[in-house]
């Protein structure tokens, strides 16, 4: 952590990549390689598709059609080592040995293995060719639009199936073990804590995914948010011309119906391309969680049940107009809504602990009538990619964040024998109004035999968290003002990047960056006017920096190795910083801290890909690791608050295979295992080490059955393993089915799904904390029947001619 202004370093950062790009950007007019593509009756092909990609890691660089003659070109800067693939209707028909570009190259005419006609318009079918799981450079790319069973679902649901991810029960997700991964939608952030997060990635349909990508170790030009990496949700977008678009339609049933919808519109025509869509889920979600404990000599037994009642809709509009072939506008405008109430039911029965008999019994109701959560967020973009792989990408995101609940609960407590003993009944109502803007430039321009990227951004949130508690005993609500309180957070974090890559030799690429990010927080308790609280504000600036490194060795003949560093970094959440408790029931409470410290990782990886077999290893420690500890205070209430609690090691290796079992019987298996140390080193817990190995392995079979029917069978199992402070959390598994078939000339799909057969899928913890035990069960409504029917309407083909083509894959490849 540095101390020095940020305007300084900023200033001098920008300073020197200007003179750095002006004293050494080319000013190249480009080596030419062209070609012909024809078919074996010798007839030219017209609307192929052909990449030009860099020897060294496989990375696209540029990207067209075959013209009417059937011929193409590519003009590249610099010389080195390059492929050239050509696809032909959804299918990879040719692709080049190493091509070294040292001057002008023909390489006359490529022949197709394709049918005998020139085509005017190519059909677009699905993605059954696609392999489920790919792996580009840093990235694991899960083909989420291929899965049966996640049709039906949310977008949180979709996320349980990404191979290495675990949704745990508070919404908070782990990436092979490291937790703080940083979601991501279409490459952009949400600024959501995790209860945000999770309401709004609930809000969205599966179907509206195409892809879901992991970065374990990311670049510079990536934000720095994220110990455990980076996971990007990229969505659905149509390339069609015309007017096009889908709706579909699902049931589902678990303990209680559920009804799901989702519908995309888009419409191109010339330079304009726009597009819409509108998704819900109705229906009701049932819980059912145990928070038992053993402390100072009294057993507490509690059971729970839970009612969400909320209903969630989600919807997107947006436009594109392709100024020329090389440049584009944008504007994306969302809107997420969710609403209902909810009911929880808690008993807790109070034991002595030597003697076994009953103490007492807490009977407890919590409703809320009123539950509401609004998000808006609107995004305005330009895109300019050059013919010389220069490229200027400007984001501008505007968002707000508009939550509120109302909780009525009822506390009795009773006597063994079930006379009453006293009661405590109140009212709490909180509100969240979260509102953020940020921007952000990156520029790319080739230089010697690489490219330069450069960047800078910036990002402003704001939320006011407001929290009243009435007291309901008498015969009216009156608030009381030392359990009530309003906090203020704002933060705001500028950055900027520089980043080169360039081939060193034929087979060989390096990948070097630094990003600074400067942080400004400032954290505002206010009581109520009376109160016994007292005010507290906490300010924080501070100047990071992270830097980034990667080296890729390819070859045709043996595969792609690439070595990674990165240093990141996850941020207290605000609600974390809140010194103020809140109530979960009677016996448990909840408080954050002001003192709070951000965690930092470095992650040193390695990976190894072979055609169809990934195996990669990383190595993460993580420093003052945060974690929720449960503390007993007085009267045996809990406290569960967050601090700073030791370093974290992980060492992992995970192996991913595709295979082809039979020509229909195909098999993607990853299995991960890792050893995960804590070694924590408080004040008040002392000094210790908790160890373990863990495991996890993840199976996703597809079968193309008689009739034209596709089925899914998708296993997932993990073993013990240990989280935070001192709980183990005992292994879980899942197993899903799914039956899918095309009817009506492939206009609609029918899709019949089961999770969670076995209903194996639930938590289960163990904590011991000096006198406190504490054991937890979570089983959520993961058991479900669904079934979708959707249909597909409108124009499905693609002009081969067609100069939105530049356009549009400035959107595809900035993802």
């Amino acid at each position: 952590m540095l101390n020095f202004n940020v305007k300084q370093a900023c200033f001098l950062f920008f300073i020197l990549t200007g003179l750095f790009s002006t004293s050494f950007a080319q000013n190249n007019t480009g080596i030419i390689l062209k070609g012909i593509i024809r078919n074996t009756n010798n007839e030219v092909v017209v609307g192929a598709i052909l990449l030009l990609k860099k020897g060294s890691d496989g990375q696209v660089i540029k990207k067209t059609l075959s013209d009417n003659e059937g011929g193409f070109s590519f003009t590249s800067s610099a010389t080195g080592t390059y492929v050239v693939s050509v696809s032909y209707l959804g299918v990879l028909a040719y692709q080049s040995d190493l091509l070294k570009l040292a001057e002008n190259m023909d390489l006359g005419v490529i022949r197709l293995e394709t049918t005998a006609r020139s085509l005017k318009e190519v059909v677009i079918k699905s993605s059954g060719n696609k392999p489920l799981i790919k792996i580009e450079g840093r990235k694991m790319i899960y083909n989420i639009e291929k899965s049966i069973t996640a049709q039906g679902t949310n977008a949180l649901e979709a996320l349980k199936k990404t191979p290495g991810l675990i949704v745990n029960q508070d919404n908070t997700i782990t990436l092979n073990g490291a937790s703080g991964a940083l979601v991501m939608i279409n490459g952009r952030q949400t600024y959501l804590q995790t209860e945000e997060l999770a309401q709004l990635l609930k809000s969205m349909s599966a179907s509206d995914l195409k892809l879901i990508e992991v970065i374990k170790s990311p670049s510079a030009e990536y934000a720095a948010a994220g110990t455990g990496g980076i996971v990007n949700l990229v969505l659905q977008k149509s390339i069609a011309e015309g007017f096009n678009g889908s709706i579909n339609n699902g049931i589902a049933y678990g303990l209680t119906p559920k009804q799901n919808t989702n519908m995309n519109l888009n419409f191109r025509k010339g330079k304009v391309n726009m597009f819409g869509s509108y998704n819900h889920n109705f229906g009701h979600f049932a819980m059912d969680y145990d928070n038992d404990r053993t402390t100072n000599g009294k057993v507490y037994l509690n059971s729970s049940h839970d009612i969400d009642k909320k209903h969630s809709i989600g919807s997107t509009l947006g436009a594109d107009y392709a100024i020329d072939t090389t440049k584009t506008l944008g504007i994306v405008i969302n809107a997420n809504f969710s609403g209902g109430g909810g009911l929880i039911i808690p008993v807790t029965n109070i034991y002595d602990e030597a003697t076994g008999d009953l103490l007492q019994m807490l009977r407890s109701e919590s409703s809320y009538p009123h539950q509401m959560a609004h998000r808006y967020n609107t995004n305005l973009n330009y895109r300019y990619k050059g013919s010389n792989s220069t490229s200027l990408d400007i984001d501008a995101d505007y968002g707000i964040f508009d939550a509120s609940t109302k909780n009525l609960s009822t506390n009795t407590f009773y006597s063994p024998d079930g006379s009453f003993q006293s009661a405590n009944n109140f009212l709490v109502a909180n509100s969240r109004d979260i509102k953020l803007y940020a921007v952000k430039a990156d520029y790319g321009f080739p230089i010697w035999s690489g490219k330069i990227l450069v960047g800078a951004k910036f990002s402003n949130v704001n939320a006011n968290n407001v929290f009243n508690q009435y007291d309901m005993n008498g015969s009216h609500n009156v608030i009381d003002i030392n359990l009530s309180n309003t906090f203020k957070y704002k933060e705001q974090i500028s950055a900027g990047y520089l980043k080169y890559e360039t081939p060193i030799i034929d087979n060989l690429s390096l990948d070097i960056g630094v990003r600074l990010e400067n942080t400004h927080s400032q954290g505002d308790l206010q009581p109520r006017k009376g109160s016994s609280q007292l005010p507290t504000s906490v300010v924080r600036n501070y100047l990071d920096v992270f830097p980034t490194t990667a080296i890729t060795y390819k070859t045709t003949q043996s595969g792609t190795y690439n070595l990674s560093f990165s240093r990141r970094v996850d941020r207290p959440a605000y609600n974390n910083l809140n010194p103020f408790s809140y109530p979960v029931d009677e016996l448990s409470y909840w408080k954050g801290n002001p003192f709070l410290q951000p965690q930092y990782a470095n992650t040193l990886a390695l990976q190894y890909s072979y055609k169809r077999t990934t195996i990669a290893t990383s190595y993460t420690h993580t420093s003052d690791i945060s974690s929720s500890i449960t503390e007993v205070m007085e009267g045996n209430i809990i406290n569960m608050v967050p601090r700073n609690i030791g370093f974290q090691n992980n060492l992992n290796l995970t192996v991913t295979q595709q295979l082809t079992m039979a020509k229909w019987w195909n098999m993607s298996l990853t299995g991960i295992g890792y050893r995960l140390e804590n070694k924590v080193g408080t004040v008040e817990y002392g000094n210790y080490s908790r160890s373990r190995f863990i495991g996890a392995i993840n199976i996703q079979q597809s079968f193309n059955l008689p009739g034209r029917i596709n089925a899914e069978v998708t296993g997932l199992v993990n073993s013990k393993r240990i989280s935070g402070l001192n709980t183990y959390i005992k292994g879980n598994s899942q197993i899903d089915l799914g039956l899918q078939k095309n009817l009506m000339n492939d206009k609609a799909t029918l899709r019949l799904a089961a999770s969670d057969i076995l209903r194996a899928n639930k938590f289960n913890t163990d904590t011991r904390l000096n006198n406190l035990l504490r054991h937890t069960t979570y089983m959520g409504e993961t058991r479900q029947l669904r079934l979708n029917f959707t249909y597909r309407f409108g124009n499905n083909k693609i002009k081969t001619k067609d100069s939105r083509e530049s356009g549009l894959e400035n959107e595809s490849q900035r993802l």
